[in-house]
């Protein structure tokens, strides 16, 4: 009878155990290269804040520019024999505020450049003191970004887009675009993608290389546009004095509204002729962003003003219209008789039977 007896286990090594010597070196090695370290993150530091404050100095003179108020800038202009006209104070500050929304949006994104550069280096410093080969890795690296480079097109799409559209200065942290798929305020503009707020809170988040058109509402300043359609047969001289005169009252009656605009309102005059009313059209120039909260106050000064100087807009042809005035039970409706009717047999109410169901 045979006896099987189990085969002994063989213990799996672990690996080469390191000797004291090698642990030594390294760690000798390591104790070397934290002075290079620690020089490393002091310089880093050091690069952090005077980054910090080219950036800041940088922006301060885009938000700053050259105004043609400025004297200098006049002086300079005259010299080489460019005319130029006198600064609109209004114009001015339009520009001074959309220079300082330019200026914030290039700080952002030079902020955040710089710190993601300076992480970059200190990561790879680091992982060299330890030890840790950096050739290789980067080497790698370099192979991955090829390849990065033609699978993630769309991303190297958007960065460029990015790049461009803060050269350009398309739009800013705070104005009202229209990017086609999406309207809204300007919450964030990133290399990669902006986020717009829309009116009713949704958050949108559209790449910079989908934008194909942009249509900024709020770029220096805007415009509140009413259209009204009057009756046909309406006094237009007194139509459109209403219009302009609800836009003083306005004024008066609200201080956001004499703050947000610009200059006077305009009436030119008929726009189009329709076949049951004709349309007036009331512009104003006012701050950016403002338009609404203006276009609001004016239509409600515009309802009071033409229910007290007795101007009827214009009511569509398929609407029907009763005299307010008159008792609703004494309405009558003046239909002709349809063929046939009066040999039609009637009840006692007055009312036209069905058809007999008799086939005699």
């Amino acid at each position: 009878m045979l006896l099987l007896t189990p085969a002994p286990e063989r213990a799996t090594s672990p690996g080469p155990v390191p000797s004291g010597n090698e642990v030594e070196k390294w760690l000798s090695d390591v104790s070397a290269n934290l002075v290079g370290f620690g020089v490393l993150l002091v310089v880093a530091v050091i690069l952090w804040f005077v980054g910090r404050a080219a950036i800041n100095g940088f922006t301060r003179a885009v938000e700053r520019g050259a105004p043609l108020a400025d004297a200098r800038a006049r002086r300079a202009l005259s010299k080489a024999r460019i005319s130029v006209a006198e600064p609109d104070t209004v114009e001015e500050r339009l520009e001074a505020e959309r220079r300082r929304q330019r200026a914030g949006t290039l700080r952002k994104v030079l902020k955040s450049a710089l710190a993601v550069l300076l992480a970059a280096l200190v990561v790879m410093t680091g992982l060299a003191t330890l030890g840790v080969p950096v050739g290789p890795m980067l080497a790698s690296a370099g192979i991955l970004g090829v390849a990065l480079g033609f699978g993630a097109q769309s991303l190297v799409k958007d960065i460029l887009s990015g790049i461009f559209m803060l050269m350009e200065d398309q739009y800013g942290v705070g104005d009202v675009v229209d990017l086609g798929e999406a309207t809204g305020a300007v919450e964030e503009v990133g290399l990669r993608c902006t986020r717009l707020r829309s009116l009713d809170g949704t958050v949108w988040y559209v790449p910079n290389g989908e934008i194909r058109r942009v249509g900024n509402m709020t770029r220096m300043w805007s415009r509140a546009m009413i259209e009204v359609r009057f009756a046909y047969d309406t006094d237009v001289e007194a139509a459109r004095q209403a219009m302009i005169d609800a836009v003083l009252a306005a004024k008066q009656e609200r201080e956001e509204v004499a703050a947000a605009l610009l200059g006077e309102p305009e009436v030119a005059g008929i726009e189009s002729l329709e076949y049951n009313a004709i349309m007036l059209r009331l512009m104003c120039q006012v701050n950016p962003a403002t338009q609404w909260d203006v276009q609001r106050e004016v239509h409600r000064q515009m309802r009071r003003l033409f229910a007290e100087r007795g101007i009827a807009l214009a009511v569509p042809g398929e609407a029907m219209m009763f005299d307010s005035k008159a008792n609703p039970d004494k309405v009558r409706l003046h239909d002709s008789a349809r063929p046939g009717s009066d040999t039609a047999p009637k009840g006692e109410d007055g009312r036209p039977l069905p058809p007999s169901n008799d086939e005699d």
